[in-house]
């Protein structure tokens, strides 16, 4: 064989393993869904389930830094092997039904943490691949993520069906299983080189002089803020607010990452035929009006159908967005876990704050009110960012 066909060759099963291992993280992100149960067992307020959210927020904007020195230190795969030894951890503390409101926020802090490490991991090889081979290898990856996250919560409704008390336990310690299924992927999967060369070297910073970077980093900051919230307190919101009955509320949260998932399978077929800038103003407009669609009506067939188009619009805005930015940081760890990080730094705040909302109101439609505005500033710095870089273009010419 040639050299092309060798490195595509190459290629084409580092995406493989990392779409795989991915697929896993999918299942294993479920802590929204799992939200419910933990209330009612550990008796915890709005307050207290919002911090839970925000403290994994925490954690994940811990990992964007924290991911970076690790791998630096101790090389990509001992680094990625250690993160999912700490989530299985994680998750078997969680699947005891023991345990005081401090534990539990400690143990979501490290979940968190673990969660957004995996994350950053993924992004930086997808990011080694050229060109339009890693904008399709982004929408792959948040795809088979959405495939993960569209059977758990199914997995969780025939568990908890079977077995209405203890159903919920033993879906983590299910996952505590996946875990350890996605560890044996990672220990041998083939890695790619690292920027700046071998484990202990210097760190490469020329990422903070790119434009781009910076734009993409705003455009996170405002869509992580709105995922992780939609994530974290949908079904919440429809059993609480009363709109669905508790078991169909759990199913909408596979309707919604089964959108997402049919949206990214879109995005990765369009891939070089529509621009990443149309792409991401059409998603933003559509996001925000399905979700005021969404939380104005008390309609179960409205807010099934807004909830689609909420899936199908938010699906391919995260990587895009990404790709969009993604030739600055290619192939580096720091600078892929820099570029997250003040999209997390939002992401744990606004869990707590509709936390807060809905416990002072009473009512948990006054806090995901709060979902519309990050909306509306996402599709601003969506319109900035793709201004600043065609007034970049024309001034170049």
């Amino acid at each position: 064989m040639d050299e092309n066909t060798i490195r595509e060759s190459r290629e084409d099963r580092l995406l493989h393993g990392v779409l795989l291992a991915y697929f896993i993280n999918g299942w294993i992100g479920i802590f929204g869904s799992l939200l419910p149960f933990f209330r009612q067992a550990y008796s915890l307020s709005y307050d207290q389930a919002g911090l839970m959210l925000s403290f994994r927020s925490v954690g994940n904007l811990v990992s964007m830094v924290l991911w970076g020195l690790l791998a630096l230190r101790l090389g990509r795969r001992r680094s990625i092997l250690l993160t999912v030894l700490m989530m299985v951890g994680c998750y078997a503390l969680l699947a005891s039904g023991w345990g005081t409101p401090a534990l539990l926020m400690a143990v979501c802090l490290v979940e968190g943490t673990t969660m957004g490490c995996i994350n950053n991991f993924s992004n930086t090889v997808i990011s080694t691949l050229p060109g339009e081979k890693a904008t399709r290898g982004f929408n792959l990856l948040h795809g088979v993520f959405a495939i993960g996250a569209f059977l758990s919560p199914l997995a969780l409704v025939a568990l908890t069906t079977l077995w209405p008390q203890q159903g919920w336990q033993v879906m983590t310690f299910g996952l505590c299983l996946l875990g350890l299924g996605q560890g044996l992927v990672y220990a041998r999967m083939e890695m790619p080189p690292e920027a700046g060369g071998e484990k202990g070297s210097a760190a490469d910073l020329s990422f903070l002089r790119d434009k781009r970077f910076w734009l993409t980093t705003v455009m996170l900051f405002f869509y992580l803020a709105v995922e992780y919230t939609i994530m974290g307190w949908l079904v919440t919101y429809f059993r609480d607010a009363g709109i669905l009955s508790p078991r169909l509320a759990q199913v909408m949260s596979s309707v919604l990452w089964l959108l997402m998932f049919l949206g990214r399978m879109v995005g990765a077929a369009v891939t070089g035929k529509v621009s990443r800038g149309a792409i991401l103003v059409v998603d933003a407009v559509g996001l925000l009006g399905f979700y005021l669609l969404m939380i104005s009506s008390q309609s179960p067939v409205v807010v099934v159908i807004a909830l689609a188009g909420v899936g199908a619009f938010m699906a391919t805005l995260y990587p895009t967005a990404f790709a969009f930015g993604s030739d600055a940081i290619k192939g580096n760890d720091l600078g892929c876990s820099v570029m997250n990080l003040v999209g997390a730094v939002r992401g744990a705040i606004a869990p707590s704050l509709v936390g807060l909302a809905a416990e002072r109101t009473g009512k948990i439609q006054s806090g995901m009110t709060l979902v519309a505005v990050g909306m509306v500033l996402l599709l601003f710095s969506i319109l900035v960012s793709l201004w600043s870089v065609r007034r970049e273009k024309k001034q170049s010419l």
